[in-house]
């Protein structure tokens, strides 16, 4: 039996478009419970020279964080997303001062690096280091510089 009244019409089509949401929130809920977990993508180690950061913050300050991040990528050659990627984690406090940090010599490790920073009594460039090479906080580049035997 059709019906013809406007009414029961209305109330037909809202149940039908709801139903119709409802099915693709569910379609793309299962597609994405399909993928996983999105981890969340670790900042690209680099060392940030003191200017920049300078720099970057006063930017930041003046609510200009596109300019921010277009002078860290002709800074440092760094790609877009990751260039936002350290923007925001220096808007975050996340980056350590930048300290004297020492390159690599031959196949040294990180560890040896911050071993030999710490050693030779610069404690807070060695955790530096280890923040600016591993995007760490400075409470645990701490523990891993104080732990290094």
């Amino acid at each position: 039996m059709i019906c013809n009244h406007p009414l029961m019409t209305t109330v037909i089509m809202v149940i039908v478009v709801a139903v119709v949401i409802l099915a693709g929130v569910g379609i793309g809920l299962l597609a994405r419970s399909r993928t996983g977990p999105q981890a969340p993508v670790p900042l690209v180690p680099t060392a940030v020279p003191a200017e920049l950061q300078d720099r970057v913050q006063a930017l930041l300050a003046e609510d200009r964080p596109v300019q921010a991040v277009k002078e860290v990528r002709q800074a440092t050659g760094l790609r877009l997303v990751d260039a936002k990627r350290l923007v925001d984690t220096l808007r975050d406090g996340r980056l350590p001062e930048p300290g004297p940090h020492l390159p690599s010599q031959g196949s040294e490790s990180l560890a040896d690096r911050a071993r030999r920073m710490r050693d030779g009594g610069d404690l807070s460039g060695a955790v530096a280091l280890v923040q600016a090479e591993t995007g760490m906080t400075r409470q645990d580049a701490d523990r891993f510089v104080t732990s290094l035997g």
